[in-house]
């Protein structure tokens, strides 16, 4: 997998310009067939279940990766984290995120992963959603959840995604891994937002 960096770095060789952008994979400026151009988003606690579910819908779109991150990673310790994942979710708490993302406008498709908290979006994916402006785009939810479905997840992306066109026949798995029909699931939403 190759990866490139969202910071750009001018490297002057021979009089030519090399920019290097990071967190995505295979990421192309030039965009010459008539496919969309899809970016999969998610975010991931320990790049676990929702990671996996990520990696499954890039490897039959053929298009780029982005893990949506936060400034400061979420504690180790189980309990230490769950009671902050409580707080977050209950007063709203938007947490920061990190690292630079791309530019996207060079897509037309963000499928977009998170995990289910409290029968809801995570709080990273919903700062991702204030944070950048995806109108126009063709915004896929995708979720991972422990048992209890996808809950308010789809609808969450549909209220917090201003401007874009939500489609919420989204994806939902109980953990990670690559699902059964995820494969059929995909190529379906590729063709029904060509």
């Amino acid at each position: 997998m190759r990866t490139k960096n969202f910071i750009t770095l001018p490297i002057l060789i021979l009089g030519i310009t090399a920019n290097a952008t990071a967190n995505t994979t295979n990421a192309s400026n030039a965009h010459t067939s008539s496919e969309p151009r899809v970016l999969v988003a998610y975010f991931s606690m320990q790049d676990g279940n929702t990671g996996d579910v990520a990696r499954a819908i890039y490897e039959q779109t053929g298009g780029d990766m982005y893990r949506i991150l936060v400034a400061e990673p979420y504690p180790a310790d189980d309990k230490v984290r769950k009671e902050l994942l409580t707080q977050q979710v209950k007063e709203n708490i938007l947490p920061p995120l990190a690292g630079p993302a791309p530019d996207f406008t060079e897509y037309d498709i963000i499928f977009l992963g998170s995990p289910v908290w409290a029968n809801h979006l995570s709080q990273p994916v919903k700062s991702f959603l204030h944070k950048y402006d995806l109108s126009g785009k063709t915004v896929i939810p995708f979720a991972s959840h422990g048992g209890g479905g996808r809950g308010r997840s789809f609808s969450d992306v549909a209220e917090l995604c201003d401007g874009c066109i939500v489609d919420t026949d989204g994806w939902s798995s109980w953990g990670g891994g690559r699902q059964r029909g995820i494969d059929k699931w995909v190529a379906k939403k590729l063709s029904k937002h060509k």
